[in-house]
């Protein structure tokens, strides 16, 4: 994709003052640094520099306001295609709109690709993810000034530290499951015929070019000196967009997925649909449908090897025959990957249920799931 704007942070970076702390994060972790600041509220900006990634994140009485990246995978067109709000023809025509001074945001509402509130949940989920990739550094420095500092003409937002510190503790999980994934020694990654020549920007262009017919992810990273976690993190994006496929040396069709996989598939799809059902119920089959169509492609964007194209928009389904093929072609880590890219999907249909206003004795409905939920906890 094309060049898209950063936030330049290098004009409010206090340099010239000392900052109030410098840690190493291969001593202390990310999470553990963005606790602390978090438990005594303070006020200020923590930057995280890790070989050529630099990130910065705003903070206020402990609570998270803004963030910002140089990293191409963390640019707003790409938070929102990952999310679902838009698509990639749409994210191509702002990027042949764009002109450098304008905002890129402003090009996507000026456009109708979004409209103004679309734009505000979309810079607000940039900035969580951002927060969320800071635990997924493997090592690196951080450095922290203390004070009322602010990002001047940007979005100030006001994000709960704590819930972006366990999200990220489960985002950087995912992430390893994913690179046991690319490790594997029968996986390879491919550019695909459908997207010959794709417009790329940063190391997903590299990664793209270095692949070429066929290449292993470890040669790649070797070849590129780049960091596995990053370079998964931007191979996440390429797959979504459609420049890579993960290639197995088995391509052939698995006629008959494993018996435990397959059981906690349907365990989870009955579940899933028990919950949805008893919302559509209160509701109207539409707006449910519309929500869960949402997390299937938030989800898929961080599950593509499980999750990819799964969603039915007009059921609000999952195609549980290829879920459970797709999980038991992933090497060693499907099922572990299968209940951590459902589980969260049957966590936010759970909170619907027990806080919906017309959903009567939510406990004892759930309750009632609990065998469900012994099959996939078996």
């Amino acid at each position: 994709m094309a060049a898209q704007p950063h936030f330049d942070v290098a004009a409010a970076l206090p340099l010239a003052t000392p900052p109030a702390l410098v840690a190493d994060l291969a001593v202390l972790s990310a999470s553990g640094l963005l606790s602390a600041v978090h438990e005594r509220k303070r006020s200020g900006l923590a930057l995280f520099r890790y070989r050529d990634q630099e990130k910065q994140v705003y903070l206020e009485a402990g609570e998270v306001v803004f963030a910002s990246s140089n990293q191409t995978v963390d640019r707003l067109g790409e938070c929102l295609l990952r999310t679902g709000a838009i698509k990639l023809a749409d994210l191509e025509e702002a990027e042949r709109e764009f002109k450098p001074g304008d905002r890129f945001g402003r090009v996507l509402v000026e456009r109708g690709i979004l409209t103004p509130r679309e734009l505000w949940n979309g810079v607000r989920s940039q900035v969580e993810e951002i927060v969320r990739s800071l635990f997924s550094l493997p090592e690196g420095r951080m450095w922290f000034w203390d004070g009322e500092i602010r990002p001047d003409n940007v979005v100030r937002l006001s994000l709960e530290t704590s819930r972006l510190i366990v999200e990220g503790q489960q985002r950087c999980a995912e992430l390893r499951r994913f690179l046991a994934v690319l490790d594997d020694a029968r996986v390879q990654l491919a550019q695909t015929s459908a997207v010959a020549r794709p417009n790329l920007a940063g190391s997903e262009r590299v990664i793209f070019a270095a692949v070429g017919t066929g290449r292993s992810f470890r040669d790649v990273v070797a070849e590129l000196r780049l960091d596995p976690e990053s370079a998964a993190r931007s191979v996440q994006l390429l797959r979504l967009v459609g420049a890579l496929k993960l290639m197995r040396l088995s391509e052939t069709p698995v006629a008959n997925a494993d018996g435990a996989i397959r059981a906690k598939v349907e365990a989870f799809a009955k579940l899933i649909d028990t919950m949805r059902s008893a919302i559509a119920a209160a509701e109207g089959d539409r707006a449910v449908d519309e929500r869960i169509g949402r997390q299937l492609r938030e989800l898929s964007g961080r599950y593509p090897a499980l999750l990819a194209d799964l969603a039915h928009a007009d059921s609000g389904a999952i195609a549980a025959d290829l879920l459970a093929e797709r999980a038991s072609r992933l090497p060693g880590a499907g099922e572990d990957a299968l209940i951590s890219a459902l589980g969260e999907l049957v966590t936010y249909l759970e909170f619907e249920v027990i806080n919906h206003p017309k959903l009567a004795d939510a406990q004892a409905f759930l309750a009632n799931l609990e065998p469900l939920r012994r099959v996939i906890a078996e």
